[in-house]
């Protein structure tokens, strides 16, 4: 997180890709507490943004010196390589000075979209986290462990 807060140009707002979702939310809290402008990147946004619609992006660059970009469904999905790749040059391209990419340790599928951000001309941060202490509080596991039974 330093390196986002540390990098983030104090002129430019921070673009934070999936700010409504598990991680991404924390984000965009975190960095608003700290003072930082914060435009958080979902398809329903004040500034909209979708992987799957180019034409979100440019919007969603305005300003931006800084992102934390997270794939959804994942970095190691069909199509995450090649978005992310273009997303991360065009940020470049428009002077996003750094790129924070949250991706998966272990996941070697991740490793091609991590490359994409590592060669977009941007400065880089990935981030490969291995699980979400999360997934047992609001998701997948919080009705096994509300039952008192996670196998």
């Amino acid at each position: 997180m330093a390196g986002v807060v540390d990098l983030a140009v104090e002129s430019g707002v921070v673009l934070v890709v999936g700010g409504t979702g598990k991680t991404g939310r924390r984000v965009a809290d975190r960095l608003t507490a700290l003072g930082y402008g914060v435009r958080v990147g979902s398809r329903s946004g004040a500034v909209p943004f979708d992987w799957h619609d180019e034409g979100t992006w440019e919007g969603a660059l305005e300003g931006v010196s800084a992102a934390y970009l997270t794939y959804y469904p994942d970095l190691a999905f069909p199509g995450a390589v090649e978005a992310v790749g273009a997303f991360s040059r065009l940020a470049a391209e428009r002077g996003v000075g750094r790129l924070v990419l949250l991706s998966g340790r272990g996941e070697e599928a991740a490793e091609a979209g991590e490359k994409a951000v590592m060669e977009s001309g941007a400065a880089w941060t990935v981030v490969r986290c291995a699980w979400f202490n999360q997934n047992f509080s609001e998701s997948f596991f919080l009705e096994p462990v509300l039952a008192g039974e996670l196998a």
